[in-house]
């Protein structure tokens, strides 16, 4: 029997049971929907710019933590 693979990474599906299958796909539809309500309401231009302010945010607080370990500065 082949495992079936993700088209863009080849990397072996992780959901196996026919439940987390329909889990999987309620989520992807509720997040595309509240996403899609962001947009219309006009809190967010687009879909990816809160992956691209969370990017920025989480790597931001990356490099001021670790600044402040191995540099003893304050942030």
């Amino acid at each position: 029997m082949r495992v079936p693979r993700l088209e863009a990474t080849g990397e072996p599906v992780r959901v196996r049971t026919t439940e987390a299958v329909h889990t999987h796909f309620f989520n992807a539809i509720r997040a595309f929907t509240q996403l899609e309500l962001m947009r219309a309401e006009e809190l967010i231009e687009n879909w990816y710019e809160l992956q691209r302010n969370l990017s920025l945010q989480v790597a931001r607080d990356f490099i001021l933590e670790h600044l402040t370990q191995k540099l003893g500065l304050i942030a």
